[in-house]
């Protein structure tokens, strides 16, 4: 399994992480991943919730839920919004 660093802008505290995934990862699984590292990691300015969209940082384009990394052509610094 190859995994690949994504950079991700997480627009709740204004920082972006450098985040190691698979890239068969679909995207929605990517996100429950995503959701629980940053409850974690932006101190309470994150809450988990059900409904977090992943998209590109700079399109604001978001990713299809039933797509791998792969798919939509993420590769190593990809920058990724995470909302």
């Amino acid at each position: 399994m190859n995994k690949i660093i994504v950079q991700v802008y997480l627009p709740a505290n204004g920082r972006t992480y450098d985040i190691r995934l698979p890239e068969d990862m679909y995207i929605h699984d990517a996100a429950d991943v995503l959701s629980d590292i940053f409850t974690d990691a932006a101190k309470g300015l994150y809450c988990k919730s059900s409904v977090n969209i992943l998209c590109f940082r700079d399109k604001g384009e978001s990713l299809p839920r039933d797509k791998t990394l792969k798919e939509l052509g993420i590769q190593n610094r990809t920058k990724l919004m995470f909302i």
